[in-house]
């Protein structure tokens, strides 16, 4: 958890609330798009509102490094390291090599080792910018002056090798040992239960990422993972709350508004629901899955003419979607519109032909109607692939 701070940090800078773009929000959005350019004018507006954030300055520097503006990244990495020791400088180690001070580098890579915001020595190892130190005076020293990573902590890294390359059970026990060793339990639990995931036990997952929580509060990635598969298993109060926490210990992790959304929904608040995705749509307005999840959301609570207009606004941005033209022909099948909600039926199956789902709400519909024998054909077709409920409705209404 020794990034645990800078994220924190970097979430409080500025969260304005509801109906109303925030600078450092809209900057990030951009940084997550890969928008560098506008992202580096939100955050210059962000940081005349709050002059010297150290969040702020750090992901301004990270802006300018991408747009390859080395000076204007030295500056603001470097008043970030003046302001929190250690936080900025493994990108003014990068930046030095870009500006061809490979001295330097070392000298700013020596601090980031030292400090509680040292990264994996593979990272360092495979960094396009640090890795070209490996033949410059003073790498060897820098290797040899001391142990930089424990032992364990490479056993932790042969735990994620393990994982990633399928040894689920060699990564569970590697990180039990190191569980006992007492090295940063919370991400060692936490690592657990992603193993224990990929295992398909969700009950032992869920249980190692509560005990990741209680070792460490700060653990807000165990916090998201665990509301995730609390709504998953329908404790959506539970989830709730933390994604409460999550969000103001960090607003600018913007998939925590869409499950929060969800949850917010399933406590039958459609409004707080709603609010949620309009703020994250305010961030990504082209987001079509977004949008779906609106439309979703708005047709379980009845408002299906809304729900209507937010499906259309996802096949405007990606008309290649056969959930999108079936939750769309449900909304038009349940306000009495049965034209387009055929048409859309047939489109979702022209692009899954396979989804018995599909099939079968179909049929239903047909069969309302009166169109008794297609839809019995939709019946077939919908058991054919594992509706078996359309198997009832065969036996009784379509001999």
């Amino acid at each position: 958890m020794k990034k645990c701070m800078l994220l924190v940090l970097m979430g409080l800078t500025a969260f304005r609330g509801w109906g109303q773009a925030d600078p450092y929000l809209s900057g990030r959005a951009s940084m997550s798009r890969g928008d560098y350019h506008s992202a580096v004018i939100a955050l210059d507006r962000a940081l005349d509102e709050k002059k010297g954030d150290t969040g702020i300055l750090y992901q301004l520097g990270i802006c300018y490094f991408r747009l390859n503006n080395n000076a204007a990244a030295w500056d603001a990495f470097y008043e970030v390291e003046k302001r929190r020791k250690g936080m900025g400088s493994l990108y003014l180690a990068k930046t030095e090599v870009r500006l061809n001070h490979p001295e330097l580098a070392l000298k700013y890579l020596r601090e980031h080792l030292s400090s509680d915001y040292k990264i994996p020595e593979k990272e360092i190892l495979l960094d396009k910018e640090l890795s070209s130190l490996e033949g410059k005076k003073g790498w060897q020293q820098l290797w040899n002056e001391k142990a930089w990573y424990s032992q364990e902590d490479k056993e932790f890294q042969e735990a994620q090798f393990l994982k990633e390359n399928g040894a689920a059970l060699e990564a569970i026990n590697l990180l039990n040992k190191l569980e006992k060793k007492g090295y940063e339990r919370s991400k060692v639990q936490a690592e657990k239960a992603e193993v224990y995931a990929l295992l398909g036990n969700p009950k032992a997952a869920r249980s190692e990422l509560r005990s990741a929580i209680k070792s460490d509060v700060r653990n807000l990635d165990a916090a998201f993972r665990l509301a995730s598969f609390q709504l998953e298993e329908g404790d959506a109060e539970e989830a709730l709350l933390g994604l409460n926490r999550v969000i103001r210990q960090e607003p600018d992790r913007f998939e925590a508004y869409l499950l929060r959304a969800k949850a917010k929904s399933a406590q039958g608040d459609l409004p707080g629901a709603e609010k949620d995705l309009d703020l994250y749509l305010t961030y990504f307005p082209d987001h079509h899955q977004a949008h779906y999840q609106k439309g979703i959301i708005q047709y379980e609570h009845g408002k299906y003419l809304d729900a209507i207009q937010s499906f259309n606004r996802a096949l405007e941005m990606d008309d290649g979607k056969a959930n999108y033209y079936f939750a769309r022909g449900r909304a038009y099948a349940t306000t009495g519109t049965t034209i387009y909600a055929e048409k859309d039926m047939a489109m979702a199956l022209d692009l899954d032909p396979y989804n018995g789902e599909i099939w079968f709400e179909k049929g239903k519909l047909l069969q309302r109607l009166g169109k008794q024998e297609d839809a019995c054909f939709c019946y077939q077709q919908a058991f054919r692939y594992g509706v078996y409920e359309a198997g009832e409705i065969l036996e009784k209404q379509c001999n």
